[in-house]
């Protein structure tokens, strides 16, 4: 085969190889900034397994500094962050995934963080610049009725895209007698135990209540 030949195969290869790489639909997915859904997988006790996902909002500096001031009482804008690169777009977020513990008793746990979108050639890449980890939270979704003991709640960052996050807890759930609109009011001994629901003694004859010990550790990635 003669050089010239030779190296017309070559060129040829190397121009369908580009032509698969500038496939449009590629370059209309690339050009998509809506961050994806994050993915978490959270394992509850050591005999019960609760799915559940994260969600994440896109927040404005103005509702992100009233956030940080809500779980923190500091503001943030006395704190000082590195600088946005030209080619990059910064934005806050929260994320948020409601625990559900059984017997219509749920829990809400999240955290805030800082993403940052870096366009590489025709690529956009997706890191977590931020977590800050004094806001994470575990909180019930009816105070009213449920009160959380907190042992800890931790958000770890292991690298630009992977978020860790473990929390320990126990919740008491408290009603009167004639409460009866409420799952744990209406289920039996046998199958409250079955959801991990154990009777407390109560002070007040009136009031029923019901104790739950729980955990979960699990990941956000981008």
């Amino acid at each position: 085969m003669s050089i010239i030949k030779k190296w017309g195969y070559i060129l040829s290869a190397c121009f369908v190889a580009l032509l698969i790489l500038l496939n449009p639909s590629r370059e209309q997915e690339l050009e998509d900034h809506t961050p994806p859904t994050p993915e978490v997988e959270i394992v509850m006790d050591s005999l019960h397994n609760v799915d559940f996902h994260w969600e994440m909002t896109s927040l404005s500096p103005e509702q992100f500094h009233s956030r940080y001031l809500e779980l923190t009482g500091e503001d943030f804008s006395q704190l000082k962050g590195r600088p946005a690169s030209y080619f990059s777009n910064i934005y806050h977020a929260e994320y948020t995934a409601r625990v559900d513990l059984g017997a219509g008793v749920d829990v809400q746990t999240g955290f805030l963080a800082e993403i940052e979108e870096v366009r590489d050639g025709s690529e956009i890449q997706r890191e977590f610049r931020q977590v800050y980890e004094n806001t994470s939270y575990l909180t019930p979704e009816d105070a009213d009725s449920t009160k959380l003991v907190q042992n800890y709640v931790m958000v770890t960052k292991h690298d630009q895209s992977r978020v860790q996050v473990n929390f320990s807890a126990s919740a008491d759930w408290w009603s009167s007698e004639d409460q009866h609109d409420h799952e744990l009011g209406v289920l039996s001994d046998e199958e409250l135990r079955q959801q991990l629901w154990y009777p407390m003694d109560s002070a007040e004859g009136s009031e029923k209540g019901f104790r739950r010990y729980f955990s979960g550790s699990g990941w956000v990635k981008l």
